[in-house]
C-alpha cells in the first residue's frame, strides 16, 4: 500500500487517506469508515473455529443475550429499533455451519432488542458483517448504515485456537532482500545475464540492479557479497512531482530502460556511457512489464500490452485504458492491476481507489464482494496450481501504532478469490508492488517501521508439495 507510513491522511488523493488505522479492538460508534482500511485485514482460510471461539467474538461484539450486558449490542444501539437488512460475508476459516450459527445468533439477539431482519427493499438500514481473521485472531467487522447518516463501523476480535493455526497451503511465498536506502524507492529491477538467475533471483557476479527514486535511476553490480555503485543518472523533471510519488521501471529491447513518473517520461540512451532524458508526458503507463511466456501475466492476443492513464497530480490511475480490455475501455480509478491468463482470454483484476476489487474479462466488469484487499496487487507465475497467482497486500499488524503489511497469494478459479498461501509478513507498510520482467516474481517496496528506510524485496512463489 502506497505511502501509508510517512504521510498524513489530510488529502483524499493519498492512499493513506483511506485510512492508516487498523483497529483490533472495537471502534467507537462515532468513528467514520473513511479512516478505516477495512480491506487491509489479513484473511486465513484454514482450520475450524470452536463453538467457544464463536461465543467469545459474539460476547466481545456485544451480540449476546440482553440480560448479560447492560450496554448490550452495539449493532442494536447503532441502528435503533426497526427493520434492517443483514448481510454476512465469510472470509475466514469458519465453515458454513458456523457461519449459519453466527447469523442465527445475530438475528435472535437483534430481534430481542427490537431490531428485525427483513429484505433490503423493506429495510430502513443495512448491516454488512465481514468475518475475517489473521494468523492469531478472528476479526469481525460490522458496517452499519441507517438512512442518510454516515455509516458506522464496529470491530470485534477473539484469539484463535492453536489447532486452527496448523494450516497447510499449496503455495509458499518467499522474500529476498535486494537493496535498502534511506530515500524512498519507487521501483527496482534485478538484471542478470542468465535466464535461470533472473527467474530464481540468485545473485552472482553478473547480477545488476536498477533502482528508481525521485531524483535518480542508479545502477549497481553485485561484487563480494554486496552491491557496488556503477552509475547514477539524475532525473530532471519538467514539473513538480506530487508528494505521494509513484514510479515504474520498464526494461526495453532497443535501449536500456524507460522510467515512468507522474506527468513525466524518461528514456535511457541506447549505448554506454548511459544517459537519461526526461520530458513532460501524459502518455499511459504499461500495466505489466513481462514478455509473453507460458507463465507470465501477458496474454496471447497482445492485450498484455494494455496501458492505463495515470493522474499526474494524484497517486492512482484514472481508469482510462489504451487499448481497452476487449470491449471495456474505462474502469473505475485504481491503484494497481494484474492480468490472469484464461483459456482464450485475459482476466484482469483491478484494485480500485474506493477499496473495491473488480475482475474484467473484456465483456463484463464484475466487483468481487467482500474482498477487502489492500491497494497493491500483482500477478506472479509459478507453475503451481493454476500456474499463476495474484499477490495481494493486506495488513499484518497494527499494534502499538505500528503498521506492518503482508502479502498473500490468491487464485480466482471462478470469479471468487481463494487464498492459496499463508501471509508473508513485512516489517512495515508496503509502498509499491510491481510484477517483474520475468513474470515469475515481483518487487515489493517496504518502508521499515523501525528505521524508516526503504527496502526492495524480490517475491517468488514455490509449490509447497
Amino acid at each position: 500500500m502506497f505511502s501509508k507510513g510517512g504521510s498524513s491522511g489530510g488529502s483524499d488523493h493519498h492512499r493513506i487517506a483511506l485510512g492508516g488505522e487498523h483497529h483490533i479492538q472495537p471502534a467507537g460508534l462515532g468513528q467514520q469508515p473513511g479512516v478505516i482500511r477495512l480491506h487491509r485485514m489479513g484473511i486465513d482460510t484454514g482450520g475450524r473455529a470452536r463453538t467457544q471461539e464463536v461465543g467469545d467474538i459474539l460476547r466481545q461484539a456485544g451480540v449476546e443475550p440482553a440480560g448479560r450486558d447492560p450496554k448490550a449490542d452495539r449493532i442494536a444501539f447503532a441502528t435503533g429499533p426497526g427493520s434492517i437488512a443483514l448481510e454476512v460475508t465469510n472470509r475466514s476459516s469458519l465453515d458454513e455451519k458456523s457461519v449459519r450459527e453466527v447469523r442465527s445468533v445475530l438475528q435472535a439477539e437483534l430481534r430481542a432488542q427490537g431490531v428485525h431482519i427483513v429484505a433490503a427493499d423493506q429495510a430502513v438500514g443495512t448491516v454488512n458483517i465481514l468475518l475475517s481473521e489473521s494468523l492469531r485472531e478472528y476479526v469481525w467487522t460490522a458496517e452499519i448504515a441507517v438512512g442518510p447518516d454516515q455509516p458506522r463501523v464496529v470491530f470485534a476480535s477473539a484469539p484463535r485456537s492453536d489447532a486452527s493455526l496448523a494450516v497447510a497451503f499449496p503455495i509458499t511465498l518467499k522474500k529476498t532482500l535486494l537493496f535498502a536506502q534511506q530515500q524512498p524507492i519507487l521501483d527496482a529491477v534485478l538484471m542478470d545475464g542468465s535466464e535461470a538467475a533472473r527467474v530464481s533471483g540468485a545473485l552472482s557476479s553478473s547480477s545488476r540492479l536498477l533502482v528508481l527514486d525521485a531524483s535518480r535511476a542508479a545502477f549497481y553490480h553485485w561484487q563480494s557479497g554486496r552491491w557496488e555503485s556503477e552509475t547514477s543518472l539524475p532525473i530532471i523533471t519538467p514539473r513538480a512531482l506530487p508528494r505521494d510519488l509513484r514510479g515504474r521501471l520498464i526494461l526495453s529491447r532497443d535501449h536500456f530502460f524507460d522510467a515512468y513518473l507522474p506527468g513525466t517520461f524518461c528514456r535511457s540512451s541506447t549505448s554506454t556511457p548511459l544517459t537519461i532524458t526526461c520530458s513532460f508526458s501524459d502518455d499511459p503507463w504499461p500495466l505489466i512489464s513481462s514478455p509473453v511466456t507460458s507463465h507470465s501475466p501477458a496474454d496471447e492476443g497482445g492485450s498484455g500490452m494494455i496501458r492505463a492513464f495515470y493522474a499526474p497530480t494524484r497517486n492512482f490511475f484514472t481508469g482510462a485504458l489504451s487499448p481497452g480490455i476487449g470491449k471495456i475501455s474505462t474502469v473505475p480509478s485504481f491503484y494497481s492491476a494484474a492480468a490472469l491468463p484464461r483459456g482464450g482470454y485475459m482476466l484482469w483484476a483491478v484494485a480500485a481507489v474506493d477499496g473495491s476489487v473488480h475482475v474484467i474479462d473484456g465483456i463484463t466488469d464484475q466487483a468481487i464482494r467482500g474482498a477487502h484487499w489492500g491497494s497493491d496487487i500483482a500477478a506472479v507465475g509459478s507453475g503451481c496450481g493454476q500456474g499463476l497467482q495474484l499477490l495481494v497486500s493486506g495488513a499484518a499488524d497494527a499494534s502499538h501504532g505500528a503498521y506492518r503489511d503482508n502479502l498473500r497469494a490468491f487464485e480466482i478459479p471462478d470469479r471468487e478469490p481463494v487464498a492459496v498461501s499463508a501471509p508473508l509478513e513485512f516489517d512495515g507498510p508496503i509502498t509499491a508492488l510491481w510484477s517483474d520482467a520475468t513474470g515469475m516474481g515481483a518487487t515489493a517496496i517496504v518502508k521499515r517501521e523501525d528505521t524508516g528506510w526503504y527496502e526492495a524485496n524480490r517475491i517468488t512463489v514455490t509449490c509447497a508439495n
